[in-house]
């Protein structure tokens, strides 16, 4: 994947948009952005691309819907990236939920573990 400006990306703008980040403070902004951008790189994704990677078309009618099966495989690469970042315990599962919120706030319902301390 090239490098990009993800802030452009559709998914990333309808992000931001939805879950309010555009009206957090600047820090948080950019470390949520930081983490989304450095995951599509480890993928070799695009934001857009990964959102469209979740989603499948069924044969007969061409309605889409969540893949199982891909939620899994980036359930799967998330933990990959946090343990290649290093990033342990309460860090590990908050920064996954950056990527995870992500997801869901383009359609992809997708759960990670949560931290209980």
């Amino acid at each position: 994947m090239k490098s990009l400006d993800i802030r452009t990306a559709p998914s990333v703008e309808r992000w931001r948009s939805s879950a309010s980040h555009h009206l957090d403070d600047p820090g948080a902004q950019e470390e949520r952005l930081r983490i989304l951008e450095a995951f599509c790189e480890h993928v070799g994704k695009s934001p857009d691309e990964l959102v469209a990677f979740c989603f499948l078309r069924k044969k007969d009618t061409g309605k889409r819907f969540v893949s199982v099966k891909r939620r899994v495989t980036v359930n799967e690469w998330i933990d990959t990236f946090v343990a290649a970042q290093g990033w342990q315990g309460k860090e590990a599962v908050s920064k996954a939920n950056v990527v995870r919120s992500f997801l869901i706030h383009n359609g992809v319902l997708i759960q990670g573990s949560v931290w209980r301390g």
